[in-house]
């Protein structure tokens, strides 16, 4: 249930359909020979995630949350991080947060540290090659996963339940990992 929770609060997804803007992805994910879908720009990641679900209103504050602060404030930001730029949009099931990368190991070690301060709804990502994509809803999560977007975790607790058969790579950092297993 916590994990359930931890993917659909603050959360993670995984082919590339060839897309304007998008390119073909040259990152590998690290094994399975699978090429992580690549974005140059906002526009390109807001193009990409509307092939798969509603991404409208684009904005470049945050929502607000339920107990006051913002939805998205444990979500990695800045250069430290490895976030360059950081945008959010409407769709169905909540609002998802659009991140440009510019350094996926630093993000990465920012995923960790948010799973050793206890935040487990901001210790996870669906991450392309340069861009990450963290929905707030389960639906939106689930309607992203044929979108060769990996779920990126830093939480030995979900790397440890992910059943035989889906793709479990080393990410940049040690004790994370990506991997093709959306949890219902």
């Amino acid at each position: 249930m916590r994990l359930s929770r931890t993917l659909t609060a603050g959360s993670v997804l995984i082919t590339l359909v060839s897309l304007t803007g998008c390119g073909s992805g040259e990152a590998e994910a690290g094994g399975g020979g699978k090429t992580l879908p690549k974005a140059k720009d906002v526009a390109a990641m807001e193009r990409f995630v509307s092939q798969y679900t509603t991404c409208r209103d684009l904005n470049t504050n945050p929502p607000e949350g339920r107990h006051g602060g913002t939805m998205f404030e444990d979500v990695p930001k800045g250069a430290g991080a490895g976030v360059k730029e950081q945008v959010y949009c409407k769709s169905e099931g909540g609002p998802i947060a659009l991140v440009a990368i510019s350094d996926m190991k630093k993000f990465q070690q920012a995923l960790k540290a948010n799973d050793a301060a206890g935040k487990d709804a901001a210790a996870a990502a669906l991450v392309g090659a340069d861009f990450a994509v963290v929905p707030t809803g389960g639906d939106t999560t689930l309607a992203l996963k044929p979108s060769g977007l990996l779920i990126a975790s830093c939480s030995a607790k979900f790397s440890s339940k992910i059943p035989s058969g889906y793709t479990k790579n080393e990410g940049k950092v040690e004790g994370c990992i990506t991997t093709d297993y959306f949890p219902a």
